[in-house]
């Protein structure tokens, strides 16, 4: 019985890693969104609910056609409508007159997450689930870092495509690797692939831009118009916080000494938005604060049409910005998106990230030099 799961980009792989780790050979990985993959999630969704549950309905849809008979997809009792995504979703599919199994993993539960992989391994007993989830919770520690290095060096390529070539590589790599301690080893040898194979420009200074808001939309390349390449292509160093492993990485929490980023966000985010509203509220408040800390340019805030918990944040965002001197971009998507619109608030944002990094240079500049003046008339009594 093959088994399906929705596109998620880059976290297709994890998924991809999870059930073969599990002993799963007989899948279907989704094709990436297309705009047909769109149409069909729309014309048989609810109007008005939100952009990732069309955009999954019609890859489940595509991948049914494809002869899926199981699909996957996470599922709690969340604070947003997601907790609603395959319920709802089962019933559309079975009006239509699929016939398939649905799997819900409740991520929310750690226990819950076990006993479902258990049941839909290849016979494994727990203590050869927990390892598959062990190993499948450490690579996707390194893809966290392949979209890092990704979204680093595309912006400083001298030759432009090597990056992505690399990428793909190391993400089919961290799939195909076996065993834990050759896992462990791809801590050092992802990092390597990248600086041994990718030629960069020194000569840049590039604006840093950190990517925040739904997760669905900030990792969908398909819904968010590939905006990571685009900045790369504008010359912009991004990063993402947002992250998988929040659900999955045990290891991170059951350790003391460690912290999720999530937990680092929420945090930092408490004065301003103290409670759980679902989705990813919270962590865009916090990042945009985070990032600033870290000496970042500004944010591109993502978020699919309709979707509370983000019309929160972008509701405090503004605040955050005035009070925090950090630019922010609110960009809304849903599946009709133009790219040509999008592509030129961009590159109005960029432009406006230019001039006030040059603003705020001269300024620290004219602030030295009256320092160094100062201390001047101090020492000779002027």
């Amino acid at each position: 019985m093959p088994i399906t799961f929705p596109h998620f980009g880059s976290l297709t792989y994890v998924f991809e890693t999870l059930l073969r780790e599990l002993g799963q050979d007989d899948l279907i990985v989704p094709n990436k969104p297309s705009k047909r993959t769109a149409e069909l999630g729309t014309r048989y969704s609810p109007e008005f609910v939100c952009t990732p549950f069309k955009i999954t309905l019609g890859t489940f849809i595509e991948s049914l056609e494809r002869g899926a008979d199981v699909l996957g997809m996470g599922g709690c009792n969340a604070y947003c409508r997601f907790g609603y995504y395959w319920p709802v979703q089962k019933l559309i599919l079975e009006d239509l007159g699929y016939d398939f199994r649905f799997i819900a993993i409740d991520y929310e539960d750690p226990m819950a997450i076990l006993r479902t992989l258990k049941n839909e391994s290849d016979g494994y007993s727990y203590l050869q689930t927990l390892r598959a989830l062990q190993k499948t919770w450490v690579k996707n520690r390194f893809t966290d870092l392949v979209d890092k290095l990704l979204c680093k060096y595309r912006a400083i390529e001298s030759i432009k495509g090597t990056t992505d070539r690399v990428a793909e590589k190391a993400f089919r790599t961290i799939v195909e690797t076996k065993g834990m301690v050759n896992i462990r080893k791809l801590k050092k040898t992802i990092p390597k692939m990248f600086e041994k194979e990718i030629e960069i420009d020194k000569s840049l200074d590039p604006l840093k831009i950190a990517i925040i808001g739904e997760i669905y939309v900030v990792f969908e390349p398909a819904l968010n118009v590939d905006v990571h390449r685009r900045l790369n292509e504008l010359g912009v160093i991004v990063e993402t916080p947002a992250s998988l492993r929040r659900f999955i990485d045990i290891g991170y929490k059951l350790n003391p000494f460690l912290k999720l980023h999530r937990e680092v966000s929420v945090k930092i985010a408490e004065p301003y938005l103290g409670y759980r509203c679902g989705g990813e509220a919270q962590e865009s408040i916090g990042d945009t604060i985070y990032y600033k800390r870290k000496g970042w340019d500004g944010m591109v805030h993502l978020y699919p049409f309709t979707c509370m918990p983000e019309i929160i944040s972008r509701s405090i965002l503004p605040q955050i910005s005035k009070e925090y001197d950090m630019p922010v971009l609110s960009l809304v998507v849903d599946e009709q998106t133009g790219e040509a619109g999008f592509q030129t608030r961009l590159e109005a944002f960029i432009d406006l990230l230019y001039r006030k990094r040059e603003k705020d240079r001269e300024g620290k500049i004219i602030k030295s030099s009256l320092k160094q003046n100062l201390t001047i008339q101090s020492v000779y009594g002027g």
